[in-house]
């Protein structure tokens, strides 16, 4: 089990100055920023790819476009990335027929089998071995039944693939359906555990809003999620809470061990390199490290 951490200036800077806590840089499916990351130190690529609108395929999240394998295939070359990891992330413009909020068992079906239906095609591609689905937030972005335990569980055991189980996800998604993160959790397939992404959830208020603003001006990506829970920010004690619960349930060998566990407070940019700080990192990466290992 391997310890990531979002590659961004200030985790160089730690990498740098070694000796430091983590394994490996996490970096998004960008080759430049892949490469400086892999000229440091050992890297694997999170691709955005998403599942759910039904075309026998994935989506690139980023443009919206069907995905890219022939640059899925070179990043994977270029780097330590063991999975192609696809996000259980129908939107609603990708279903205009469906009710985004409706979590009913006819709803949750339909989305369910749009899902296997463009999972399919991509584990003919690289084998059920090595793709893995993550569970979504029910964060008003993603159609509320793609984000129900049961729906995951279902896609995930047709498809025959690994679980990338998302903690803020999993607080974000229970929170949004009146369960606890562990009820939550516990109806996830946990069985196919593969991999493990951490961060802060909080409330994005004024006072997020505020450093937002001040950090990237003109950056807008984020005031859409005003007054909502957001994931990547730093931890909470309701958030170290679920993590131990988890890490526990893995000590004990309740759930699979997984390959990786990643750390995704900050980023690459201004916005996130304000948000995920230097101190702050260390700090968390090294509870984190004694927490989990």
């Amino acid at each position: 089990m391997k310890l990531a951490v979002n590659y961004s200036r200030p985790t160089a800077a730690l990498w740098r100055s070694g000796p430091v806590a983590f394994d490996l840089f996490k970096c998004p499916a960008w080759p430049d920023l892949a490469a400086e990351a892999h000229a440091l130190g050992p890297v694997y690529v999170h691709f955005p790819l998403r599942v759910g609108a039904g075309i026998g395929d994935a989506l690139d999240g980023e443009t919206e476009q069907p995905a890219n394998w022939r640059q899925v295939e070179e990043l994977r070359a270029l780097t330590d990335t063991p999975f192609v990891n696809v996000h259980l992330a129908p939107q609603p413009a990708d279903c205009p027929d469906i009710d985004p909020c409706a979590a009913d068992p006819v709803t949750a079906n339909r989305v369910a089998e749009k899902m296997i239906h463009d999972m399919a095609a991509i584990v003919r591609r690289f084998g059920a071995d090595r793709v893995i689905a993550e569970n979504d937030p029910d964060n008003g972005e993603t159609l509320r039944a793609a984000c129900l335990p049961g729906v995951v569980r279902q896609v995930v055991e047709e498809a025959g693939c690994g679980l990338l189980l998302d903690l803020a996800h999993v607080r974000i998604s229970s929170a949004a359906l009146g369960l606890s993160p562990v009820e939550y959790a516990s109806l996830l397939p946990i069985e196919r555990l593969a991999e493990v992404h951490i961060s802060g959830v909080q409330l994005l208020d004024a006072r997020w809003l505020d450093l937002v603003r001040r950090a990237a001006p003109g950056n807008d990506r984020l005031e859409r999620f005003a007054g909502r829970l957001l994931d990547h920010l730093p931890m909470t004690a309701a958030d170290w809470e679920l993590v131990t619960w988890a890490f526990a349930r893995i000590h004990a060998a309740v759930w699979p061990r997984p390959r990786t566990v990643t750390l995704e407070l900050g980023g690459v940019g201004a916005l996130w390199e304000a948000i995920g700080q230097e101190a702050q990192l260390e700090q968390t990466i090294g509870r984190l490290r004694e927490l989990a290992w």
